[in-house]
């Protein structure tokens, strides 16, 4: 088939041939060295015909790359809902690897990075990198480092006691080392690092259990009296974590409005 015409419109080439027409990328249309009057072979036809069914899947990536990282598998899944083909679809992934569209390598880097920034820890990072789908080769690279998940730690701990200083020690620690598993951190590291945590604010503590008592008793004085009103109330503060003798003290001084430490 002889070319008889050729025309620009917008962001395609129009090729029109003896038989039909083709709407080709301006970088096919390059790519095949097209003129009026050339010949084209059927085989010719057939390859242009791919090479711009790939060129159109290859910028439709490069624009969803363009505003979310995504990992090769990703890029496979959006590619074949779109209609690519196994094949197609490969020699999408390698055009993107070519013009560093698609680098594993660097969106791993950007999640450390961001892990650090937020002071995740070790199991977040690898939450992360998961859920991008990021090949488990990649993810293999990615090692243990205890330096690196004890400092992260003490950084999270020293945030989160402000977050957590309306509480009593004991719930302040449980509070703490649930955030600490939550961001990532290891079990046994984050109750090590914990439990040498220490509110050390003995007067900060009698005043929040204070609040506590209050509350306690106003709730079981509306049932209970006596011995058992007294034993519910104090079994409840044990359980919230607080020492016997800090409810014993703030017992005695309840006879008079507002504690004197």
């Amino acid at each position: 088939m002889r070319i008889t015409k050729i025309r620009k419109i917008n962001n395609k080439v129009i090729v029109t041939l003896e038989k039909e027409k083709l709407e080709l990328f301006p970088s096919t249309y390059a790519s095949f060295n097209l003129y009026i009057n050339k010949i084209i072979e059927e085989s010719e036809l057939l390859e242009i015909k791919e090479e711009n069914k790939i060129e159109g899947y290859f910028i439709y990536a490069t624009k969803r790359l363009m505003l979310s990282s995504y990992s090769p598998k990703k890029v496979e899944e959006f590619l074949f809902k779109k209609g690519a083909k196994k094949a197609e679809t490969k020699k999408v992934i390698e055009k993107l690897r070519k013009y560093d569209f698609l680098n594993e390598r660097k969106m791993v880097e950007e999640i450390i990075s961001f892990c650090d920034s937020k002071h995740y820890g070790y199991f977040r990072i690898l939450k992360m990198l998961n859920d991008k789908e990021i090949s488990k080769s990649e993810i293999s690279r990615i090692k243990y480092n205890l330096k690196r998940e004890e400092k992260e730690a003490n950084l999270q701990i020293k945030s989160l006691q402000n977050r957590y200083k309306n509480k009593n020690e004991f719930g302040c620690k449980k509070s703490i080392y649930s955030a600490l598993i939550r961001y990532g951190f290891d079990e046994h590291l984050s109750l090590e690092l914990v439990n040498n945590f220490s509110n050390s604010n003995h007067k900060h503590e009698i005043n929040v259990l204070k609040l506590d008592y209050d509350k306690a008793f106003s709730k079981y004085s509306r049932k209970y009296i006596g011995y058992e009103l007294n034993q519910k109330v104090t079994d409840h503060l044990l359980s919230k974590g607080y020492r016997m003798n800090d409810i014993n003290y703030v017992k005695e001084n309840k006879k008079w409005n507002g504690l004197k430490i």
